[in-house]
């Protein structure tokens, strides 16, 4: 199975070339090296030598990303205790999303902190270019202020 974050988008497409010039920009260490023969827009995400997550980008009409979002709708609607500012909120987004960044997290035998802040920057520029909000499994959305809606 494996540790899953995603970034759902309600602006538009989402492209590996922007990705990893972004993540360029903020250190030349990071690179993709995008997987070939693929109907999916695949990467492996390397800081240096090291891999830290595999992405893929899921679009309407690929056949995943319906699954996907209907998967992430089930679990927020089931959350009986839940905030409703926050559901509405993530309800409304999952309804209008465009587009998903799906990122499988590879510890490689790393600590937990440690490979999440190399991804820090990959999430701190998609909350500041694109609309939408980051969910992460076993814990819930995010803005670029914080927690929006907790789902465990």
């Amino acid at each position: 199975m494996g540790y899953y974050m995603r970034y759902i988008v309600t602006d538009g497409e989402l492209r590996l070339v922007e990705i990893e010039e972004a993540l360029r920009g903020t250190d030349g260490a990071y690179r993709l090296h995008q997987h070939s023969g693929t109907q999916r827009q695949s990467a492996d995400l390397y800081h240096g030598d090291e891999l830290y997550g595999e992405l893929e980008i899921n679009r309407p009409g690929d056949g995943l990303f319906e699954d996907e979002i209907a998967e992430l709708r089930e679990m927020v609607e089931e959350r009986e205790e839940s905030d409703e500012d926050g559901r509405r909120r993530v309800v409304d987004l999952l309804t209008r999303a465009t587009g998903m960044l799906a990122v499988r997290v590879l510890w490689q035998g790393r600590d937990a902190e440690p490979t999440l802040e190399r991804l820090d920057p990959l999430w701190r520029w998609l909350h500041d270019r694109r609309e939408g909000l980051l969910q992460a499994d076993s814990e819930g959305y995010y803005d670029q202020d914080g927690l929006v809606l907790a789902v465990e």
